[in-house]
């Protein structure tokens, strides 16, 4: 919610000390390129289809492979069973083990496709001219009166996940103005009501800058933003 790059491999380091798994939800951070899951030293890690400029409804779990042979399936159905019997089953090796029944067909297809493309991007350069925007994006909106920005005001160790919140307005009403002059937000609590309630609010609007954003984006989001916060102004 708020950008910020945690050190993982710390965290995952100092839970391991304990005997305790790590499961990490990248859904924010795949969509910036190739994250290195064993330099990160996690055990598990996922994220979403949609997020990674693919289709809705599929994600991908990657997870140690002695952790998942040692795993029981969640579910169970065609294509992951090995054998049947009147007295119990036995199921296949992983990954089969938990797929199943008929998989996601379609978005499975689409997926690959989209990761496929995400591999031929320059992701240096993405990840300068995401930075560029970023940077222009936080000047301006600590510039406007009335907007409180939630997360890091400098570019280190950042992504361009920005959030914000603009007076008294909701989320929810911040995001249907922006989204008639073509600026799609996510507005509430983004999975993170815990965090949000330490900053004392229960909903702000994030953008999140892709590579595929240019100035243009930024600037009208902005304009979008001021005549919100100064509208917000003249009735209080």
């Amino acid at each position: 919610m708020t950008g910020a790059v945690t050190d993982v491999a710390r965290v995952a380091r100092t839970a391991h000390e304990i005997g305790a798994k790590i499961m990490l939800d990248g859904a924010q951070r795949a969509p910036h390129g190739s994250p290195d899951v064993r330099a990160l030293d996690v055990d598990f890690y996922v994220f979403s289809g949609h997020k990674t400029y693919g289709p809705t409804g599929i994600g991908v779990l990657w997870g140690r492979r002695e952790l998942l042979e040692a795993m029981p399936p969640f579910m169970t159905g065609g294509q992951m069973i090995e054998e049947v019997t009147l007295s119990g089953a036995t199921f296949r090796s992983p990954p089969r083990r938990f797929e199943a029944g008929t998989p996601p067909i379609g978005p499975a297809i689409g997926l690959g496709a989209a990761i496929e493309w995400m591999a031929t991007l320059d992701w240096h350069a993405a990840r300068t001219h995401e930075l560029r925007l970023t940077r222009r994006l936080i000047d301006g909106l600590i510039a406007l009166p009335g907007v409180r920005l939630y997360g890091p005001v400098d570019v280190l160790d950042r992504r361009g996940v920005v959030s914000f919140s603009i007076g008294s307005i909701s989320a929810e009403e911040t995001c249907r103005f922006l989204d008639k002059k073509g600026i799609a937000l996510r507005g509430g609590h983004h999975c993170a009501q815990p965090l949000l309630r330490a900053f004392g609010v229960s909903g702000v609007a994030r953008a999140s800058l892709a590579p595929y954003n240019v100035e243009e984006d930024v600037d009208t989001l902005l304009e979008g933003v001021e005549q919100l916060a100064r509208s917000a102004i003249s009735n209080t």
